[in-house]
């Protein structure tokens, strides 16, 4: 997408258009036939063969990702993701670096994460961001960035899918500063036992610290 004086072209749109012009001044210039042909091979390449092909090495790039991430196996994950290169040049942005600050933050890095998620942010479209704010404030929080965490949950729409865990991170943030403390323990104690993973792990932390 190029954006000119409010002006937004879309270029993928426009190269069926924009070569069939190229097609009819080489024909009117006596272009050879194999030339024509050889011309127009790009088209069924680019809308048609170009996505398959993008498509199966994202179903087995996400496969693997998603067999090493369970295995634990972060490193080499790491590694895995930095050779996919065509994946990382013709991929989704977002998607692909949504990956990586998933990776960053299983292996603590939080500071990197952090990075990779607001270039993540930079690079999508509408309608992927709430996944995105969602993910950043998760690291803002680790990394202690509270009032920046809290500000990018509250920033999420109504009837986001992430509304619980929302909340249950504004009851964290409440007893990390020692506001309205009464009533973040009792909703994280009520929490406590339906919640597993990490989160459970952050409730206990909080309530233990919090005495």
């Amino acid at each position: 997408m190029a954006k000119s004086s409010g002006l937004t072209i879309d270029w993928h749109k426009a190269l069926i258009p924009f070569s069939l012009i190229t097609m009819f001044v080489m024909w009117t210039q006596h272009a050879p036939l194999w030339l024509l042909a050889l011309f127009t091979l790009w088209i069924p390449a680019y809308y048609v063969a170009y996505p398959w092909y993008l498509r199966k090495k994202w179903v087995e790039f996400d496969k693997i990702f998603a067999m090493k991430f369970q295995q634990g196996d972060y490193r080499g994950l790491l590694e895995f993701y930095r050779s996919q290169f065509f994946l990382r040049k013709f991929a989704p942005r977002q998607e692909m670096l949504s990956k990586l600050a998933l990776i960053y933050s299983a292996m603590e890095k939080f500071r990197e994460a952090e990075q990779v998620l607001e270039r993540a942010l930079d690079a999508s479209k509408a309608g992927y961001r709430d996944r995105l704010y969602f993910n950043l404030a998760n690291v803002k929080y680790e990394l202690g960035k509270y009032d920046e965490a809290e500000q990018m949950y509250r920033a999420l729409k109504r009837g986001s899918p992430y509304g619980h865990s929302v909340r249950t991170q504004l009851a964290l943030i409440d007893l990390h500063r020692g506001t309205h403390t009464d009533e973040a323990r009792r909703f994280l104690e009520r929490e406590r036992d339906s919640a597993s993973g990490p989160t459970r792990d952050r409730i206990e932390e909080a309530l233990q610290r919090a005495g």
